[in-house]
């Protein structure tokens, strides 16, 4: 009959993960009492288990750890792999802490052996006295609901495989029950010694803070693991909520960048806001995001106007009046929904022409040998007196100093760059914003104004119609 560290380990597997006994197993084992409890534990319940022990040459004591690892294998008669690597040349190589790059290469260390052993899942012996670590230093730092939930008893890991999961079947299981099985079975017990070094922050929550807070309160452990619960679930559900909704806001995305539509995202809940930032940045390779980060980002979304701005770890965020744009430094941003020259250069229009542009859209002329019945402008089309051209026209992007006498403004003249802000268009589509000029007069600035000397007036006797148009 299985003792109470099994039970423990067999019901979390079941209700988790939804692996009964049989299911084959890779098992992460460093030589500590935790991990040769749950390795002997899986064993006992009829799992199908391999013992996987990454060598990573840190410590001292890693050859003997490796040797005990492969001793209690052999005696429970379960297959083991052992691998070795250079961490601390993986770490400098990626200018990382020694232990991110330890624990990044165990974990695909872990899951390569458990594809080569068509394992279904790969079982760690993280402890209840890790999730009250975890979580503790989590809300110190100020964490939301994402670093509240804590280790989960299961989850899947893209970045190391997209189908296995990581389980965690000692979740609910406090570290003296597992010194205690690892006692009763003859386990042996090693430690590492850097546990007891107090430079470093999980270290002295373990060995000084936490302590005093179960002196207060006996039944921390099992508060902290239900306030991880707690947050996991709230967690998923907003996660799920946020992935619901993401059509709603998302604009456009493509290499190295994301575009949300900024009314709708501004309007929706903040939470959501926060964390379509936070997926956009993942999705650009930027996964560290933190909170002032993410409140600058929204913060910037209500003030449209200006290039790019740089948002942080070589992401730039660029409001226009309609979108919020996230882009790696360099992308190149979608530019269909207006439109634009294909190149930096003039291109000729005759009376009964046209001028592709970029993305599908053309400039269309057409001559009228009698002025039109109703000659008032829109912003795609341009009613204007063939007498007040001269052929052919010229499309072409603006130069400095280009002006236009506005059609009601009395003829008075002003700057096309102060036109463009005024209309609000994004900066990075003004400098190949098509112009239609005559001689040196622009006379059309497409979706802006229509010169006021080329108007259609009552002594017109003929007329030449501009028009955007965009192939479906």
């Amino acid at each position: 009959m299985p003792d109470e560290l099994q039970t423990a380990v067999r019901d979390t597997l079941a209700s988790a993960c939804g692996l009964e006994a049989g299911a084959r197993l890779v098992v992460g084992v460093s030589g500590g009492p935790d991990s040769l409890a749950l390795l002997h534990a899986l064993h006992a319940l009829g799992y199908k288990v391999t013992a996987a022990h990454l060598h990573h040459g840190l410590r001292e004591a890693a050859d003997a750890d490796a040797a005990a690892v492969e001793a209690v294998a052999r005696k429970l008669g379960v297959p083991w792999v052992m691998r070795r690597a250079d961490v601390a040349a993986q770490a400098m190589a990626e200018r990382q802490p020694v232990e991110a790059a330890a624990r990044e290469a165990r974990y695909r260390f872990l899951f390569s052996v458990a594809r080569d052993q068509h394992a279904v899942a790969v079982a760690v012996g993280h402890t209840a006295d890790d999730q009250s670590e975890t979580v503790l230093m989590h809300l110190l730092r100020g964490s939301g609901l994402t670093g509240l939930a804590g280790l989960r008893p299961c989850r899947r890991f893209p970045r190391w495989d997209a189908e296995i999961p990581l389980a965690r079947p000692l979740l609910a299981v406090r570290r003296a029950a597992t010194i205690a099985y690892a006692r009763r079975y003859g386990l042996p017990l090693r430690w590492d010694a850097s546990n007891w070094q107090r430079d470093f922050f999980r270290n002295r929550l373990r060995l000084d803070i936490l302590p005093r807070l179960r002196v207060e309160n006996p039944a921390l452990d099992a508060a902290l693991g239900r306030l991880a619960a707690v947050a996991a679930a709230e967690e998923d559900f907003l996660a799920a909520e946020a992935r619901r909704r993401l059509t709603e806001v998302l604009a456009a995305q493509g290499p190295g960048f994301v575009g949300w539509r900024r009314r709708a995202f501004l309007a929706a809940p903040l939470a959501l806001q926060r964390r379509w930032l936070r997926w956009a940045a993942a999705r650009l390779e930027v996964p560290e995001v933190g909170f002032e980060e993410v409140e600058a980002a929204r913060r910037a979304a209500t003030r449209p106007g200006g290039g790019a701005r740089d948002w942080f770890g070589g992401l730039s965020l660029w409001v226009e009046p309609e979108t919020l744009w996230v882009a790696r430094k360099g992308a190149v941003l979608p530019a269909e929904a207006w439109p634009q020259l294909s190149a930096a250069r003039a291109f000729p229009l005759e009376p009964s022409g046209s001028v592709p542009l970029a993305a599908g859209w053309a400039l269309v002329a057409s001559a009228l040998t009698l002025p039109p019945a109703d000659p008032r402008s829109e912003p795609a089309t341009a009613w204007l007196d063939a007498a007040a051209l001269a052929f052919p026209l010229v499309v072409r992007p603006r130069r400095p100093g280009d002006t236009l006498a506005p059609l009601g403004m009395g003829g008075r003249r002003q700057k096309i760059a102060d036109l463009m802000v005024n209309a609000k268009i994004p900066p990075r589509l003004r400098a190949r914003w098509p112009l239609v000029v005559s001689g040196e007069e622009v006379v059309w600035v497409p979706l802006l104004a229509v010169a006021h000397p080329a108007r259609i007036t009552a002594a017109t006797t003929a007329a030449v119609s501009l028009s955007l148009r965009r192939n479906a």
